[in-house]
């Protein structure tokens, strides 16, 4: 009648980055990792997305009046 639990020997993994003195700087967890590739990802959409848009069509450059025309007010 005794009932022993279950141990998981899957515990994850994490990296622990130090300084010199041992001093703890960051802890990166899994999490860390699907965040970041979910990131790339996103933006690498983003990226071909933006990339694929039809872009604007060039402005054409304002012609110059013709010689012919005659201001309507000349002064003699």
């Amino acid at each position: 009648m005794h009932k022993q639990l279950q141990r998981t020997t899957q515990e994850g993994w994490a990296v622990h980055v130090y300084n010199c003195d041992r001093r703890l700087l960051c802890t990166l967890e899994p999490s860390h990792g699907w965040a970041f590739a979910a990131g790339l990802a996103l933006g690498l959409m983003l990226a071909i997305i933006g990339y694929n848009l039809p872009h604007a069509p060039a402005v054409a450059t304002p012609q110059p009046p013709e010689p012919e025309i005659v201001a309507p007010l000349q002064i003699d």
